[in-house]
């Protein structure tokens, strides 16, 4: 239920981005410079953590107190800090690597953000991609070198010049969603999550801005 909510809201929020005939069109460097000063700040939020384990109802997890780091567009970069990885301990279903999991320590997430285009109001498309998470656990009597895939859709955002000349630049979009795909262990896959759509295994996390 928790995820259908979600979902239908930032659905709701895509559909408010969306006029009936935008244009579209390219960016030069300056524009791309000027929007990304706009952006570039620390911002500071909620990490809401969306959880199935497979046969129980949707569960969540409030992490207030988080902040999101915004760069210019020198670095183009998006950090997401204290990214809470122990949360995946109640979703692995390997025990050793769920008890290893729920001491881990939290990690930043540091990721490169596109300006996609503009339409002729001055409203930018803007995105990020996301990189896997590296993480060391010790269990089992070794060391493993995890990598926590991760995944967004390959969504993208709309900055409103409206919003941006008053200073407050996400002001139509107050949540950034991705989730954990899968658990490698080098290259062997110890656990993968299925899509969030279903009623099953997964595991989602979204940075909800403060108003």
């Amino acid at each position: 239920m928790m995820r259908r909510l979600f979902f239908a809201l930032l659905t709701a929020l895509t559909l408010a981005a969306c006029s009936s005939d935008p244009v579209y069109h390219g960016m030069t460097t300056k524009q791309k410079e000027t929007y990304a000063q706009a952006i570039a700040g620390e911002y500071k939020g909620t990490y809401v953590v969306i959880y199935n384990n497979g046969d129980s109802e949707d569960k969540s997890v409030k992490i207030g107190n988080s902040q999101m780091a915004i760069t210019d567009q020198t670095m183009h970069s998006v950090l997401f800090r204290d990214y809470p990885v122990s949360a995946l301990s109640k979703v692995v279903t390997d025990p050793a690597l769920a008890e290893a999991l729920a001491s881990a320590p939290n990690v930043d997430i540091m990721t490169a953000y596109s300006f996609f285009d503009m339409q002729d109001n001055g409203d930018v498309n803007w995105g990020f991609e996301l990189s896997a998470i590296p993480l060391t656990l010790h269990y089992g009597g070794a060391d493993h070198h995890l990598t926590l895939a991760l995944d967004n859709g390959n969504t993208y955002y709309r900055l409103e010049k409206a919003s941006l000349d008053a200073g407050a630049p996400f002001s139509n979009q107050r949540a950034f969603q991705f989730s954990v795909t899968a658990i490698y262990d080098g290259d062997t896959l110890l656990q993968e999550f299925n899509d969030y759509w279903q009623n099953s295994n997964m595991f989602l996390i979204y940075f909800q801005l403060d108003k």
